[in-house]
């Protein structure tokens, strides 16, 4: 690729094939996961975001295979008959070509040039369609979700061009409960525009710290174990018992449910 050349893949969005996957991905989430879990408020900040008449941009942790599947799930449930954007890995992008049906474009993450088409291909879009939504996962690349997040520059410079626009960092994080199948935990919060909404600099520190507060204490809910901490937007029925175990306890003579509840007073 020449010097100052960054090829970018344009998303070919596909209304009847967004409809299609999400009714897959409905049917695949139970399979994969016991619940889908929000840190109580969080609805109703993705409601108030839903609300709003300009851009909204989505940046969220990024260590799972699974978290532009759940930003879909977010999107379908909140943002829905909104135009949806996605940066993603062009090589990748090229692989898997059918996220372009719904909203990814392909940029090169490691191009100095690949910044500047995703900063103007935005930018085009939301002039286009003033009710976008950016999803983006701005650290770049898979990162462990107990180190520091640290993101690259892209949020900001778009954040610092359009004011018009919307900020919200969504945490994800992936554990398990008490079920044999993990569970996802979301936690989102509003950012708020640095004193100058203009200085990218100022902008990328405050979307850097908003997304480590914001994990943290997702981290911190999740450690609760407490399910009165979050809503359930899928599943979280009764926890499944592990059927040899079951067996062993039924032909005892004892209880197979599985205890959620905390005990006072700690251990006895």
């Amino acid at each position: 690729m020449p010097d100052g050349v960054s090829e970018l893949l344009p998303a070919t969005e596909s209304a009847w094939f967004r409809k299609f996957f999400g009714v897959w991905l409905r049917r695949q989430v139970p399979k994969h996961f016991h619940a889908v879990r929000l840190v109580r408020g969080s609805p109703e900040v993705l409601e108030a975001m839903s609300r709003h008449a300009g851009p909204v941009i989505l940046l969220s942790n990024h260590h799972s295979w699974w978290d532009p599947l759940v930003a879909f799930i977010v999107h379908e449930r909140w943002f829905a008959g909104r135009p949806a954007l996605s940066p993603m890995d062009v090589t990748q992008l090229r692989k898997f070509k059918f996220f372009r049906k719904l909203g990814a474009f392909g940029v090169d993450p490691d191009h100095a040039a690949g910044l500047r088409s995703l900063v103007r291909y935005v930018g085009e879009r939301f002039a286009a369609a003033p009710r976008s939504v950016l999803m983006i996962t701005p650290q770049g690349q898979f990162v462990d979700p107990r180190l520091e997040i640290s993101i690259r520059p892209g949020v900001a410079m778009l954040a610092a061009r359009h004011p018009e626009a919307r900020v919200l960092a969504m945490s994800v994080e992936y554990a398990f409960w008490n079920d044999q199948r993990p569970e996802v935990f979301l936690r989102a919060v509003p950012i708020e525009p640095p004193s100058d909404p203009s200085d990218a600099r100022a902008w990328h520190t405050t979307c850097e710290r908003a997304m480590n507060d914001n994990a943290a204490e997702l981290a911190r809910c999740v450690q609760t174990r407490d399910a009165a901490e979050f809503v359930v937007i899928s599943g979280g029925g009764a926890a499944q018992i592990h059927p040899l175990y079951d067996l062993i306890l039924r032909a005892t003579g004892r209880a197979t449910a599985i205890e959620t509840g905390h005990r006072e007073g700690g251990a006895r």
